[in-house]
């Protein structure tokens, strides 16, 4: 009786580990591989293929980069081959991906100057004479710049023709903001030269971005590397005799090798023959 019983334990222990052999690897849970692209912040980029907004109306193509979380910035070119009004390029080009709030370089058509012209019956030719271009100021005016953005701080020195340098300072204003100035307002200096600018850098922690050097690029070319950068492009023109020049970032502000908060802006100016 006693030899029955332990033979039929041997056979149950026997079934009971051919189950646990064969069913041991039926729990293990599946393994699955993700790849996740970031940035160099360690966020996820997000990436977002640029519209075709070629031969539309300006504001038509505005609500077209909105509308995919891009922003815009324009320049006009003079053609007689599109109405005004019209996007003749943009940079980058369609179909490129380009981070979420990067800037889109819209060239649009300007209004075409016209002139008329008056016969009379009688033609009397007169010496004509070139007027002289009126010679360049050597001082200039320093402005009030208090409570302005950075854009318009650039924008109003660059009228009274002086040139911006911008420093950021830490300051609980929206990015930009206008906190101080080197000179005062009412304060002749010479004409061209550089006045320093304090902009603050914004409520709450900011990434620290590298200034890129824009420095002989073109405006494409410079929109590219600033946007790049996290950063954001303000161009003003400049007037130059050189015609090589013409069309060439010839200074920016902060310049490159410095540092900026993210999302601030690069002031470029951008070269403009004037013979």
């Amino acid at each position: 009786m006693l030899l029955a019983l332990g033979a039929i334990a041997l056979v149950g222990i026997g079934f009971l580990v051919t189950w646990l052999v064969l069913h041991r690897h039926h729990h293990h849970h599946p393994q699955v591989t993700v790849t996740v692209r970031t940035t160099t912040h360690g966020s996820t980029a997000a990436t977002i293929a640029v519209p075709d907004v070629r031969n539309t109306q300006v504001a038509q193509a505005r609500t077209m980069l909105r509308s995919v979380g891009l922003r815009e910035t324009e320049t006009t070119v003079t053609t007689p081959h599109q109405p005004a009004g019209t996007v003749v390029s943009q940079a980058p080009n369609p179909g490129s991906h380009v981070a979420k709030g990067s800037q889109v370089l819209l060239t649009i058509a300007a209004a075409a100057t016209t002139s008329t012209t008056t016969t009379t019956p009688t033609t009397v030719t007169t010496p004509t004479t070139t007027a002289a271009p009126p010679p360049q100021p050597t001082t200039a005016t320093v402005p009030d710049l208090s409570g302005q953005s950075e854009a318009q701080a650039a924008q109003a020195l660059g009228k009274a023709g002086i040139l911006i340098s911008v420093a950021f300072v830490p300051s609980t204003d929206p990015l930009g903001t206008v906190e101080s100035q080197a000179r005062h307002p009412g304060t002749t200096v010479p004409y061209h030269s550089h006045v320093q600018v304090n902009v603050s850098t914004g409520p709450g922690t900011k990434p620290s971005e590298l200034v890129p050097n824009v420095v002989g690029k073109t405006l494409t070319q410079a929109l590219a590397a600033i946007n790049a950068a996290h950063l954001r492009l303000l161009y003003l023109k400049f007037p130059v005799t050189t015609r090589a020049q013409a069309g060439k970032v010839v200074q920016q502000s902060p310049i490159g090798g410095n540092h900026a908060p993210q999302n601030a802006q690069v002031v470029v100016y951008l070269a403009a023959y004037r013979p």
